[in-house]
């Protein structure tokens, strides 16, 4: 036999022995359900977890392994699942014990027969429960640490925004989450930080401009966004703004229609208003004096505002005439 054929089989045995435990069980499903609704399982579980609750890990650990198996396995598996769902908050001794369960192999599996194939997964999956009781905690220290170091003024925004792109956009999505939970104090903080640095240095992407900006009202961060390349995140936050109608919004849309990129969707918005204000009257009068001429005279015409036009090229010299006059078909 070739001796690539003789390596092959080799690593095909090294593979599966690796991936499965050499002492693996099987058990079936139906006594593997049987195990998990048992009274006497259920009322281990409600013991075991008061050892949790007072924080008594060493005779949590010795009462699961005075438990045979597989009911040892049943119990672990339950434990950490109502652990899970009752979204409990772990001293450190605890969260130790969670950890190590990650790593404890599970003995027992069931084994799932289809067309061609056969599937074994562990019967009492505690390691996959476990980790995910991991993941959220970390996620939930790592808010908890966030909005600490901001309210108290030891967050620096830039460099902790900075790092490779998965910790980049995981930071960005926290920040922006968890943007609504902070104090007054803590939003002008992080704007302020913004606010001071020189605009060709740094500026943190849309995404968390145009969620500072709504969450902040600060007109500094709003004029810092219109600035910027537009993309999504800023024509998101003006349709939002659009849809206000306020004066402060309506404010925002008359700066956002300095962005080349955004004028027309600004222009649009304001020509749309109603009742116009006098202060959004005297903005399109001043773009009506300015190379967007055409453009606002058209879709003031589209809008109804014909005769305002009209009026306007009779008495007003500042506006340019031939922009109304093409407008309005003349």
């Amino acid at each position: 036999m070739p001796q690539g054929t003789w390596v092959s089989r080799l690593l095909l045995l090294f593979f599966c022995f690796s991936c499965f435990p050499v002492f693996a069980k099987s058990l079936d499903v139906m006594s593997r359900d049987q195990l998990l609704q048992a009274p006497s399982i259920q009322s281990k579980v409600a013991e075991l977890k008061q050892f949790i609750t007072d924080d008594k890990i060493d005779s949590l650990k010795f009462a699961l392994q005075r438990l045979a198996l597989p009911q040892q396995e049943a119990v672990r598996f339950l434990l950490l699942r109502t652990l899970e769902q009752e979204k409990t908050i772990f001293s450190a001794p605890v969260e130790h014990f969670i950890e190590q369960q990650r790593l404890l192999p599970p003995v027992y599996y069931v084994t799932e027969k289809g067309d061609g194939y056969e599937l074994s997964t562990p019967a009492f999956n505690y390691p996959a429960v476990a980790s995910r009781l991991v993941k959220s905690w970390k996620q939930e220290k790592s808010i908890l640490d966030f909005v600490l170091q901001v309210e108290h003024h030891h967050l620096r925004l830039r460099q902790w925004l900075s790092g490779d792109k998965h910790q980049h956009d995981a930071r960005e999505s926290l920040l922006i989450k968890e943007l609504g939970s902070l104090s007054e104090s803590g939003l002008r903080y992080l704007t302020e930080q913004i606010v001071k640095e020189s605009i060709s240095s740094w500026l943190p992407s849309t995404r968390v401009m145009a969620a500072l900006a709504k969450e902040s009202r600060s007109e500094d961060i709003y004029r810092l966004l219109w600035l910027m390349k537009s993309d999504y995140y800023s024509e998101a936050e003006l349709t939002r703004l659009s849809a206000l109608k306020d004066d402060f919004s309506l404010q925002q849309v008359m700066a956002a229609s300095h962005n080349p990129s955004l004028r027309d969707q600004a222009i649009n918005t304001l020509v749309q208003t109603r009742p116009m204000s006098e202060k959004v009257k005297t903005y399109l009068v001043q773009q009506l004096s300015q190379e967007e001429a055409p453009y606002v005279a058209q879709t003031l015409v589209e809008a109804g505002y014909r005769s305002w036009l009209e009026e306007l090229l009779k008495t007003d010299r500042q506006v340019k005439h031939g922009a109304l006059v093409q407008a309005l078909g003349r």
